[in-house]
């Protein structure tokens, strides 16, 4: 389905043994036991929000350099992954620049980076603690014209560094939006100018390019009375396994080579759900919510409500029961966030069972 992201075997070896089928948060049962399910009405989703700088070509590198570069102005996010598969530690980094004529004051609405020797880890923790703090706007520096503000995590052999990180650029002067040069790089020395740090080669499928934006708006419907059913997110774009919903996949640019290109699985990107609830059958039900990594494997993350819910590993014959809740007789609307995290493979299938509560 969705590409799997490049790992290396030893890393993929260790998160098979290294981690359990359970979590926390919840059991896993096979998928084959929600099966049949009805598949659910695509929802029209609202593309929102500023630009997603999107840094995921060369993931795997051996050498210092930047990996991606472009402009920015007022709000936006920048995802980026990648694995050092050099002999020597290095920094991965987001370096944003102010490019203006005057001072420039840089907010965060949130911030999550992680490194693991396991890549799928590394995505899933980068996005919780994204959720954790998106939302809350904090200044984080003032630059002066051509000073550079930087996001570091040291990055040793074989690790992986995974990130999502979300900012305001803002004038000093009337607060209105600014320009800056984001810069997605790694070093063994900090460099005073990372805006003209030379962009390193493409290196394999791997995308790196800017989306007009980063977030998507949604309303899924479920009645009791359609028993098991289920919702694909982050399916393909395009090919064999193409199975989008309207509105969920947007053409972007390679600022460095000036092509076109599509972020297939749509990572850095957050979908806003609002589930709708509606017992239809007599008597409060007890509803189950499920989520399948149906074209591979990995660690997943979302939130509900205000919860961070964190899966342990899955494969694609998993079905991770992340959350059941009573719904009563009437209507309940919930709000979910989900995002593919960086590491796994796509897609995501959201299952929605129900059976009567047990008094």
């Amino acid at each position: 389905m969705i590409k799997l992201k490049a790992l290396s075997i030893v890393a993929l070896i260790g998160v098979m043994t290294g981690m359990t089928a359970a979590s926390a948060e919840g059991t896993v049962v096979p998928v084959a036991d929600l099966k049949p399910a009805l598949k659910l009405d695509k929802p029209v989703l609202t593309p929102v929000g500023g630009k997603l700088i999107f840094s995921d070509d060369p993931e795997p590198f051996t050498e210092p350099g930047a990996f991606y570069r472009d402009a920015a102005e007022g709000e936006f996010r920048v995802f980026w992954h990648h694995q050092n598969q050099g002999v020597l530690p290095s920094t991965v980094a987001v370096a944003i620049t102010n490019a203006s004529r005057e001072t420039v004051r840089l907010l965060s609405n949130g911030q999550g980076v992680a490194t693991s020797q396991y890549v799928t880890e590394a995505g899933q923790n980068s996005l919780a603690d994204f959720l954790k703090t998106y939302g809350r706007t904090q200044p984080v520096a003032r630059l002066a014209p051509g000073e550079s503000y930087f996001l570091e995590a040291p990055t040793g052999p074989g690790m992986t560094t995974s990130g999502l990180a979300q900012f305001y650029a803002a004038t000093q002067r009337g607060n209105d939006p600014a320009e800056v040069r984001v810069t997605v790089l790694n070093y063994g020395e900090k460099p005073e100018h990372p805006e003209q740090v030379e962009v390193l080669p493409a290196r394999g499928p791997q995308v790196r390019g800017t989306f007009p934006h980063f977030d998507r708006l949604g309303t899924l419907t479920y009645h009791t009375s359609m028993g098991n059913a289920y919702l694909p997110i982050d399916s393909a774009a395009s090919g064999k396994w193409k199975d989008d919903m309207p509105g969920e996949y947007e053409t972007g640019w390679n600022a460095v080579d000036g092509k076109e290109v599509i972020n297939n699985g749509n990572y850095g990107v957050l979908y806003h759900w609002t589930f709708d609830y509606i017992n239809d059958d007599l008597g409060p039900k007890t509803i189950n919510m499920y989520l399948n990594p149906p074209g591979g494997y990995g660690n997943y993350t979302l939130q509900w409500k205000h919860e961070i819910l964190n899966s342990g590993w899955l494969k694609f014959t998993d079905a991770w029961n992340f959350k059941s809740f009573t719904l009563g007789a009437g209507e309940r609307e919930i709000k979910v966030r989900t995002s593919l995290v960086g590491g796994s493979a796509g897609a995501q299938n959201l299952y929605f069972t129900n059976e009567p509560k047990l008094r």
